[in-house]
């Protein structure tokens, strides 16, 4: 598939050097996903909140709705992020086969955002209708178009091995600066704020969506495919013939790579956990840590007990130069598992779970910043094993997996919300007072889940085979 309108050099990138550059490095792998990240941070923490606390549609269809509708519509986006792959395995111009994707997802997920929030008034079938289509069409289309591009702009900016572990770093640091500004801001100024009142969080979504729009714009004008132009037969061709092989055939290529298999398998792992210790932190910081909208505890859990991730952009690199990567990451999660249980100590005690939260933060140092150059490597691992890159395919299951575990998260959360009894602060007068059922739920999902999972992950790890870099 070839798009010759991209030829315009309006849309050729502003980077020239076959190096990676400091404004590369900026604007491109810092700055410019920043804005998408903080939309997904945002919907992560806060979009089952609105639904649950602010829309309390909790009870729609006896509390089934919330429980698996997660797990439909990421099931839709997980196949939309493979079709979105084949797209770009085809997908060729001057501007590579996954940038050009960043450009046309902007506008859409900007008004896709927007629409998640402006949810008109109506009948429970209408809301249910409304619901799935603005979700979906953030998450199923333009997120998909957005995150599958994303997630290759890594593997595809160079081969060499030390330059992709900065960018690596940089790709991962705007995850950490998005969902810092998320952590102080929402929890201290504008959730109490906002309260419940609907009006005031269409609000300002509509304006944080707004604001993204020349962010994402960023990266795409500051991101270069040199991987891509490197593939191409002829230097002088504008696009390449695009490999015919299946989907089929690509997983047995991919299948060849113990790296890649490994990898996989901790991405299910991880964002599992992740996700369901997310969605699940306002609940426990506001039912069980604090009280509710208390504008101090949750940013507290975030800022004090996050903390040391903030060091990771200085601290990671040198780290996994001096231990290697997976060695670096088993140690980490083995501190973090430390951290975790300090907190199951006494999950209702601030200081000890802050002191526990840090402790695993540190841990989680190397896997928060590295994990986009263990795809690199295990792409490059499938290359050497099948003599074939299946950039496009795997950069689909990556998010597949990513897209499944987060519905997963999101079931087993919602499904104990409805069936054990939660009480919407909408529903009611006053503040009311949960079950020590519904507490104990909320400390599983926020902290005992990761108890449990990061000592399965050291092991996993000691199958991956890295390539070492040097300072």
């Amino acid at each position: 598939m070839k798009k010759d309108f991209l030829n315009a050099k309006i849309f050729d990138s502003r980077i020239r050097s076959d190096k990676i550059t400091k404004k590369e490095r900026l604007y491109g792998y810092l700055l410019g996903p920043f804005s998408v990240m903080m939309l997904n941070s945002i919907l992560n923490h806060y979009l089952n909140v609105y639904y649950t606390d602010v829309m309390n549609i909790g009870h729609i269809w006896g509390g089934w709705f919330l429980s698996l509708f997660p797990i439909v519509v990421k099931a839709l986006d997980a196949f939309t992020f493979v079709i979105m792959g084949v797209i770009i395995d085809r997908f060729y111009s001057r501007q590579g086969k996954a940038r050009p994707w960043i450009l046309f997802s902007a506008p859409l997920l900007v008004l896709s955002m927007i629409l998640l929030f402006v949810v008109p008034s109506g009948s429970d079938w209408f809301l249910v209708v409304w619901i799935f289509i603005s979700y979906n069409l953030f998450y199923s289309v333009a997120y998909t178009a957005y995150n599958t591009s994303h997630t290759l702009m890594v593997p595809l900016s160079t081969k060499n091995v030390a330059e992709r572990s900065k960018l690596s770093v940089l790709a991962n640091s705007q995850h950490m600066i998005s969902g810092s500004i998320v952590a102080v801001l929402f929890p201290t100024l504008i959730i109490p704020a906002i309260g419940v009142n609907k009006n005031a969080w269409v609000m300002v979504m509509t304006l944080i969506s707004c604001i993204a729009f020349p962010f994402i714009l960023l990266e795409y004008y500051y991101t270069r495919e040199r991987v891509t132009e490197e593939s191409r037969e002829d230097s002088e061709k504008i696009a390449f013939a695009p490999e015919k092989r299946t989907l089929r055939e690509q997983l047995i290529l991919c299948l060849k790579s113990r790296s890649w298999m490994v990898l996989m398998i901790y991405l299910i792992l991880i964002h599992v956990v992740n996700c369901l210790s997310n969605s699940a932190t306002f609940y426990y910081c506001n039912w069980v840590l604090g009280d509710y909208n208390d504008g101090i505890t949750q940013m507290l859990y975030y800022t004090v007990g996050n903390g040391p991730l903030g060091m990771g952009m200085f601290l990671a690199r040198p780290i996994c130069v001096k231990l290697g990567r997976k060695k670096a990451m088993q140690l980490g999660f083995f501190l973090s598992t430390i951290g975790t249980v300090i907190c199951l100590l006494n999950p209702q005690n601030l200081k000890m779970v802050l002191i526990g939260q840090m402790i695993k933060s540190t841990g989680l140092i190397p896997s928060a910043f590295m994990v986009t150059a263990l795809f690199g490597d295990a792409l490059d691992d499938v290359e050497e094993q099948s003599g074939v890159r299946c950039d496009g395919f795997s950069s689909s299951i990556y998010n597949v997996i990513i897209t499944l575990s987060t519905g997963v998260g999101l079931f087993i959360l919602n499904f104990g919300l409805t069936q054990l009894g939660y009480i919407a602060p909408s529903s009611v007068s006053t503040i009311p007072v949960q079950s020590d059922m519904v507490q104990g739920f909320f400390v599983f999902c926020a902290i005992g889940c990761q108890a449990l999972i990061y000592p399965v992950i050291i092991v996993l790890l000691q199958f991956f085979k890295e390539k070492r870099f040097h300072l």
